[in-house]
């Protein structure tokens, strides 16, 4: 799309048609609205296969089971611009398709949210929690082996909505919450350097057409240089392990003193093998460090957990 044309400025944007997914294209749109106020938005909601195979465990499924139909809607330049939780896109990004800028991070951090407003330390044995992620799976058998994991799906308020019907409780990232203004129902919000939370998580992330420079740059100017690094460096340690949505892999990072610094975590399905280092890299070679990080766990045996 060539926004330099004044008979065309309306951006297509696709995205799920969830709360969460309509609240992270607000976001994009006010923030947009501050730099680029002539550029109006049309907002196209796509079904995705995760949003239509509701009956299936996410850990059966190959991660960018939320973000395929949009990339293909904007291959085929039937919408102009995708925006995605930034954890949803897989490591290895289409060819045809880049990042080009991503939002300001919301808290990175997953919460526990239970009936009995309990942090997880004291929540009674037995309860049954909720969760579709192999990490946070992994992270509750070995912190609280006493608890009983069981598989959930659906969007934010529908976990929510779970808790005391077949659930005693659920972990969730806090950024989904406070996105939708639900923080408040958060019981214990776990610590970064105990619970490594997953690549990505927190940003919401902007596509475009690896052609189309005139969306791209319009759409850079919402671009969050910090986020963006970070995440950057995320993604290649996931890209560089092979991460998929199956595996108990995570990674953070953060701008230390104009340094990288990032951690990064395989482990075990039952979590009781466990790689975890963390490296400082350059702040301009995300890239590079992320990969930096994954060689030195690959280095100390992270492939063979």
């Amino acid at each position: 799309m060539n926004l330099s044309n004044t008979k065309d400025q309306t951006l297509r944007v696709g995205t799920r048609s969830s709360q969460l997914a309509t609240a992270q294209v607000d976001e994009f749109i006010s923030i947009l609205s501050k730099h680029s106020p002539e550029v109006k938005i049309s907002m196209i909601p796509i079904k995705t296969e995760g949003d239509i195979k509701k009956d299936i465990p996410l850990s059966e499924m190959n991660r960018g089971m939320f973000v395929r139909e949009i990339e293909q809607a904007l291959i085929s330049k039937r919408i102009d611009v995708a925006v995605h939780s930034a954890k949803d896109i897989p490591p290895n990004s289409h060819p045809e398709l880049r990042i080009s800028a991503m939002l300001k991070r919301a808290d990175p951090r997953d919460t526990i949210v239970n009936k009995w407003k309990l942090p997880l330390t004291a929540i009674p044995d037995g309860a049954i929690i909720g969760t579709s992620s192999p990490r946070r799976s992994a992270f509750i058998s070995v912190n609280r082996p006493q608890l009983v994991v069981k598989s959930i799906r659906g969007n934010v308020d529908t976990r929510v909505k779970k808790i005391g019907k077949g659930y005693d409780g659920i972990i969730i990232a806090a950024a989904g919450l406070e996105r939708l203004r639900m923080i408040e129902i958060v019981d214990q919000f776990l610590d970064i350097e105990t619970f490594i939370p997953d690549a990505g998580q927190g940003a919401i992330a902007i596509q475009t057409r690896m052609e189309d420079e005139y969306t791209s740059k319009i759409v850079s100017k919402v671009n969050h240089f910090a986020t963006f690094v970070c995440v950057t460096a995320e993604r290649s340690f996931m890209r560089a392990l092979g991460g998929n949505c199956n595996s108990p892999h995570a990674s953070y990072a953060e701008i230390n003193k104009n340094l990288i610094k990032i951690t990064g975590l395989v482990s075990s399905y039952d979590g009781k093998k466990q790689c975890k280092e963390t490296i400082y890299g350059n702040i301009n070679t995300p890239e590079q460090t992320g990969s930096d990080l994954a060689d030195k766990l690959i280095g100390i045996g992270a492939l063979n957990i």
